[in-house]
């Protein structure tokens, strides 16, 4: 597994296991979250308990969205060494990427301060609040070809 960031020796650091989606439109555009008026994250997050990665994507993107995923397929791992200034922690994030679509809407979002954002991918980029999302989506565009469905 691939691992970015710089880690901070002396410092511990609290592992995070996660899963997102990269969710492309037939135009290109790419689905990102806009939480709380001004933090842009990929959809996904963290896997609770004895979920698998897949579930969690799932599970994540009913609770921010409202829609359900179909077609959803591994992409890669990787872990990332950052400190969470809001929370003053030092934490080892792994993640799992997977492409998917999205399907139809299925309930009303739980997560209430969260809206559906289709960006350009070097805009997704930009505003990418964490590295790590910023790290994948960067890779994603200098490979610069489609992700098989």
């Amino acid at each position: 597994m691939k691992y970015i960031g710089r880690k901070v020796e002396g410092k511990e650091y609290k592992e995070r296991k996660t899963a997102y989606a990269l969710i492309t439109d037939t135009d290109g555009n790419i689905a990102i979250i806009l939480e709380r008026g001004n933090i842009y994250n990929m959809l996904g997050g963290e896997i609770e308990d004895d979920e698998e990665a897949k579930e969690t994507l799932i599970r994540e993107t009913k609770e921010e969205i409202g829609y359900e995923l179909k077609n959803i397929k591994y992409l890669e791992s990787m872990g990332c060494y950052h400190y969470l200034d809001f929370l003053d922690k030092y934490e080892l994030a792994i993640m799992d990427f997977y492409s998917a679509d999205i399907g139809e809407k299925v309930c009303e979002p739980i997560e209430k301060d969260v809206k559906l954002v289709w960006a350009k991918p070097e805009d997704a980029v930009n505003k990418m609040y964490f590295e790590y999302h910023r790290y994948f989506l960067e890779k994603y565009l200098e490979n610069n070809k489609e992700i098989e469905r």
